[in-house]
């Protein structure tokens, strides 16, 4: 059998459908004697006869009918393809897979992505909280679209763009002595028991340098790995933190207050993306989140008691 073309097939169709030659060449846009050629075509590749002439009319034979019914079944799916790719072109539909650190998950995130879905209700948005190193990992990897962490990334194939900054903040329980300052400075810290990020994190590495420089010395007997675990250690008496200035110290089982101290360490809120893997929804869901940050929009929260 000779090789069918998908214009042979659309001449067919047309035919088919208004019973004409000449009212199948208009629909299609072309003249009629460049029908007639596609359906000599078609004939000659199906072998079998198509089209009986009756006056001005062409009137499918048995086996044309059986083989339309194929035929529109192929366009509908060809159509059915074409309203998806109008979908995932205007994000009706589509999924977008966020990694974050902790310190995004209750406050800023949330109220990003709700704003997102208001104008985009179709999209999918599946979020995953990650330590630091695990954002980079599933960002570079493909496995998430975008990731938003607060330390530093060296990774080359990725792009950052960092989008709020301020002085880490330190936080103790309320009725600490420490309320009493309205600004602390790092030697106001010395000899207190301190909960610490793990050891190898990029923010532990900045905290530790900074108190080294001035040759101050903390009490460090309890690391974390999150902002939220830092906040429960301190709120159950084992020491004071510094920690992000973007993250809430609401909700734990005592109360806690937060100072700034001069000099800190800046805390930068960042989102990554790889350019040579985004989709056309994450695509979408970066510029939306920069759009926001342009226009002043995206959520700026005090916790600071």
């Amino acid at each position: 059998m000779r090789k069918i073309h998908i214009r042979q097939v659309e001449a067919f169709r047309a035919v088919v459908t208004v019973g004409s030659m000449s009212k199948a060449a208009a629909l299609l846009g072309i003249s009629q004697p460049g029908v007639s050629r596609l359906i000599a075509d078609f004939q000659d590749a199906v072998g079998f006869q198509l089209f009986r002439r009756r006056r001005d009319r062409a009137e499918p034979t048995p086996d044309a009918h059986l083989l339309f019914e194929h035929v529109d079944k192929l366009f509908y799916g060809l159509e059915e393809i074409n309203r998806e790719i109008v979908a995932i072109k205007s994000m009706y539909t589509g999924r977008i897979v966020i990694s974050a650190t902790s310190s995004y998950s209750a406050d800023i995130l949330p109220i990003v992505i709700a704003a997102f879905k208001n104008v985009y209700g179709g999209v999918l948005v599946s979020l995953y909280i990650h330590s630091h190193e695990q954002v980079i990992d599933w960002v570079s990897s493909g496995r998430a679209d975008i990731g938003f962490t607060v330390q530093p990334v060296a990774r080359n194939e990725l792009s950052v763009r960092q989008f709020m900054a301020r002085d880490a903040h330190v936080i103790f329980p309320a009725k600490h002595p420490l309320a009493d300052k309205e600004v602390l400075h790092p030697k106001d810290l010395a000899n207190l028991p301190f909960i610490s990020f793990p050891r190898g994190a990029a923010l532990r590495f900045q905290i530790d340098s900074l108190f080294n420089r001035m040759g101050i010395e903390r009490l460090l007997h309890v690391e974390a790995t999150s902002h939220h675990a830092i906040c429960a250690f301190v709120a159950a008496g084992l020491g004071v933190a510094l920690v992000n200035p973007f993250a809430s110290i609401l909700g734990y089982r005592n109360q806690l207050m937060s100072r700034p101290m001069k000099p800190s360490v800046l805390i930068e809120l960042q989102m990554l993306w790889n350019d040579s893997s985004l989709s056309v929804c994450s695509t979408g869901f970066r510029d939306f989140v920069l759009e926001e940050v342009a226009r002043g929009h995206l959520p700026d929260p005090t916790y600071s008691v």
